[in-house]
């Protein structure tokens, strides 16, 4: 993915028209002909890629539905609110890695992981299961003494 670089005259004009309408999330801006063409190009690039961008899509949407601590992690990322674009710099990893493993293609490391809990703002909590009770365990045999 390439991005598009400004010109100084762009930059001025982009601040101007922030600044004449604060609330307007639009801004007009007259492409270079380079400019023009490295869009035509990403356009293009993204067409071909399409499918192969849905299907990953996909399978991120169904990892983040899986049951389990990982399945919650990836669930806490799409809810986060943070930018999946930043927020691999903010825990010291790969972007690949970490969009692979929001798509259940890879594993994070340990203090990767420790690093995303607390960037995401997130307590780790373990749940501790009940007491076994003998009498629950299958194939125990208990008789009754006369």
């Amino acid at each position: 993915m390439s991005t598009i670089e400004w010109t100084a005259s762009q930059l001025a004009e982009i601040e101007r028209q922030k600044a004449a309408n604060p609330p307007n999330r639009r801004l007009s801006i007259e492409f270079t002909l380079e400019q023009r063409e490295a869009w035509r190009k990403a356009v293009e690039e993204e067409e071909a890629n399409k499918e192969a961008t849905i299907a990953h899509h996909r399978r991120i949407v169904a990892a983040a539905a899986m049951p389990g601590f990982f399945g919650d992690l990836r669930r806490a990322i799409n809810a986060s609110g943070h930018r999946v674009i930043t927020l691999p710099e903010e825990i010291g990893i790969d972007a690949r890695l970490l969009d692979d493993f929001r798509a259940g293609e890879a594993d994070l490391s340990p203090n990767a992981i420790a690093r995303l809990v607390d960037a995401l703002g997130l307590r780790l909590m373990q749940e501790i299961p009940p007491a076994v009770n003998p009498l629950d365990i299958k194939n125990t045999h208990y008789e009754a003494s006369a």
